[in-house]
């Protein structure tokens, strides 16, 4: 039998964090939060801090992780948790904060603006991005410790081996070493689930020899940093916890602890755009879907020029007429490949240039006349949802005065930054600079014809969801265009990140186990981080669980089950091999039932998890109510003989379910004919064994058969220790 490796909690922390002024000054600037959101995010980031190590020990480390929505304000949770880290004596918080440059200057700007640095919180807060020894920081930080009433120190570095490596060289100095002792040191790595996690995982779960192993450059340079800081808690960032959540529990980033945030009141995600607001939310027809090889177009799609007069129309409205916002924003997100975002650039250029010359023409003119006439369609589909619109005309009057102040960027690697503030509207065309991390601010319209082939990973197509945020004050503005299949993605992992979420609010990480359900249609992150001993199951019609190890514990249990309910007698089919009981039970009794009853087979443990998750889901979301139990052939009190056999290195019975029987009077529908059609159902099964050992031949145990109906179908990935 394999053993499953658990989650050892470490020793209790006992650390309480209060608020103090940083905390309090960071408040006072959130002026769009309202009082409930403000205790939600200090309840939360006091939850955070206080499963870190104690500032003033002399050494120790932990790793946990932070759970978010994409574009929630997972920032806005770790410049709390830096301000309440510098109320509480953390002196150095160090952030990994991206892979891309502008990832980095974008960090570091919001974290000088939202705590002040460069203001009244100057000698407060002292920022350093990208240190180096070249650059004498290792004595700067040592003679900023040294002062009387030393300020906090922020670090923001990039997410890349070279800069990671350097930092740890400024720690390992003699002086600065020294000076470390008792001082607890906070690393915050946003965008954990990328770059951070070791890419030779799944090589190196391929040998037993741990002196063999490889690690990727990044992992290296994280696992070299952590190491040359004796006292400190990394604290993993992410929405996609995929990775995370599913690497070997043995790796050194694997979490011990996580927290999962509450977004805003005005925040509108997944759920928003493909569960409760479908409409704003529109297909792209194959034919217009880009792919550089399959399908590399030649001529601007109509889906784009629909979408970039909607977006227009949108602005014109909220922008100058409603005056809701002082700008919006587009985004299009064709390919990975840069020559597929300048061809998409110059299409959107030409559009607003050959519309502008068109809105300039005679009123009588049959181009200006058609594109009013195409301009009215979409206007149409922009106020679809408003009950009382502007009229088109004065509607018209200020899309010429928004087409006039539009920036339109090409966002590559190396580009600067938006001046947001620059324009009334802005469209931005770029590949993967706009991928996850990156901030669209006040985007409203969203173009995104990628296409994958085979199997998308869960984390990636999340992170290319820019257009989530807070956006409830123009949601009857948004609109988001996507291939067929990419809409059916998101909608299924909609339904699953509500589980996992779920789950996790309720559970610690030894609890959850290393499970998460997900639609058999993608795969969780991508594959060379994972361990060989990733599974991925589909639990759908009958299945068979194995509980061989706990004996005395399942006997017990269900003795005492059967004793405290009566089951009703079913059908006769005259032996007792034959005739079996039932029960009609509250959905949460049946809850509880699989919960107490034992197996011990890893594949096992990882499809009772699973199905708990998802019936607690289906009963707090979708009214579930009840289910069934039978107890199969309950007159046979010395258990039907099954044989025992060993299966992948596992022991377990060969078939519980007797078969059907169709001749003469001994007619039997079979045992897998007992279950409610559309409604979850356990069998209970007293199996006497029959192996060529004394250990087990003879010995009664119980054990189960579930059925899952069509409506109770679920995929899962887990890790199988």
């Amino acid at each position: 039998m394999n053993n499953i490796i658990k989650i050892i909690p470490t020793e209790q922390n006992n650390f309480n964090p209060v608020e103090g002024n940083c905390t309090y000054d960071l408040l006072n600037k959130l002026v769009k939060l309202d009082n409930d959101e403000k205790a939600t995010l200090i309840n939360e980031t006091k939850n955070i801090l206080s499963q870190c190590i104690k500032p003033e020990k002399s050494n120790g480390e932990t790793t946990g992780i932070v759970i978010g929505y994409v574009q929630s304000g997972k920032t806005l949770s770790f410049t709390s948790l830096a301000a309440l880290a510098s109320d509480n004596n953390f002196k150095i918080i160090i952030f990994l904060a991206g892979n891309k440059k502008n990832l980095l200057t974008q960090t570091t700007k919001r974290l000088k603006k939202d705590l002040d640095t460069e203001g009244k919180n100057c000698k407060i807060y002292k920022v350093f991005q990208g240190p180096t020894k070249k650059g004498n920081y290792h004595v700067r930080i040592k003679n900023i410790l040294q002062q009387k009433e030393p300020p906090t120190i922020l670090i923001t570095v990039l997410k890349h081996y070279s800069h990671i490596n350097e930092l740890s060289e400024i720690f390992k100095s003699t002086d600065l070493a020294k000076l470390m002792k008792n001082r607890g040191v906070l690393i915050i790595d946003d965008e954990a689930d990328q770059a951070s996690l070791n890419t030779y995982a799944r090589k190196n779960s391929k040998t037993e020899d741990w002196e063999d192993e490889e690690f990727s450059s990044t992992y290296a340079s994280i696992i070299k940093l952590k190491s040359s800081i004796e006292n400190h808690s990394y604290i993993q960032y992410t929405a996609t916890p995929q990775g995370p959540l599913l690497i070997n529990l043995m790796d050194l980033l694997s979490p011990k602890f996580h927290v999962v945030l509450t977004p805003g009141k005005s925040y509108t995600g997944g759920k928003s755009f493909f569960i409760d607001n479908t409409d704003i939310v529109l297909a792209i027809p194959p034919i217009e879907v880009f792919h550089n090889k399959d399908n590399d177009l030649t001529e601007c799609p109509q889906t784009l020029i629909d979408a970039l007069q909607v977006f227009l129309i949108g602005t014109a409205i909220v922008v100058n007429i409603e005056q809701k916002e002082s700008f919006l924003s587009m985004m299009v997100h064709a390919d990975r490949l840069n020559i597929a975002s300048a061809k998409f650039f110059e299409w959107v250029k030409q559009l607003l240039e050959s519309w502008l010359s068109h809105l300039d023409l005679q009123n009588n003119d049959p181009g200006k006349i058609e594109l009013l006439e195409q301009f009215f369609q979409s206007y149409l589909e922009v106020t679809k949802r408003i009950t009382t619109p502007p009229d088109f005309k004065k509607t018209m009057e200020e899309v010429k005065e928004i087409m006039l102040d539009t920036n339109s960027v090409l966002v590559l690697a190396g580009s600067g930054e938006i001046d947001w503030s620059s324009a009334r509207a802005h469209v931005l065309i770029g590949a993967d600079m706009l991928n996850r991390g990156f901030t669209v601010e006040n985007l409203s319209v969203s173009y995104m014809p990628r296409k994958s082939k085979g199997k998308s990973n869960a984390d990636t197509i999340q992170q290319r969801c820019r257009f989530f945020g807070y956006k409830l004050n123009y949601l009857d503005y948004c609109r988001v265009w996507l291939p067929g299949d990419s809409i059916l993605e998101y909608t299924e992992y909609v339904t699953d990140e509500e589980i996992m979420r779920t789950n996790l609010k309720s559970h610690t990480l030894e609890e959850t186990a290393q499970l998460l359900i997900l639609s058999p249609s993608m795969n969780p992150t991508r594959n060379n981080i994972l361990s060989v001993n990733l599974v991925k199951y589909k639990l759908s019609g009958w299945r068979q669980y194995n509980s061989v190890y706990y004996i005395d514990e399942n006997t017990k249990y269900v003795s005492e089950f059967i004793k405290k309910y009566k089951l009703n007698i079913l059908e006769d089919y005259h032996t007792a091999d034959r005739n079996h009981k039932n029960i009609k039970l509250p959905i949460n009794e049946i809850i509880e039932f699989l919960n107490n009853f034992k197996v011990g087979n890893p594949p096992d443990v990882l499809r009772k998890t699973s199905t708990i998750q998802y019936l607690k889901y289906l009963e707090k979301n979708e009214n579930l109510k009840d289910g069934y139990i039978f107890q199969m052939a309950y007159a046979r009190t010395e258990g039907r003989e099954r044989t025992l056999i060993e299966e992948n290195g596992n022991i377990k019975v060969s078939n519980i379910f007797t078969g059907r029987s169709t001749s003469g009077s001994d007619v039997y529908p079979g045992d897998k004919f007992f279950k409610v059609d559309d409604c979850f159902s356990i069998q209970i099964h007293k199996i006497k064994l029959k192996h060529n050992t004394r250990k087990w031949d003879n010995q009664v145990i119980y054990t189960l058969g579930i059925y899952y109906p069509e409506n109770f179908e679920h995929s899962f990935v887990g890790i199988q220790n």
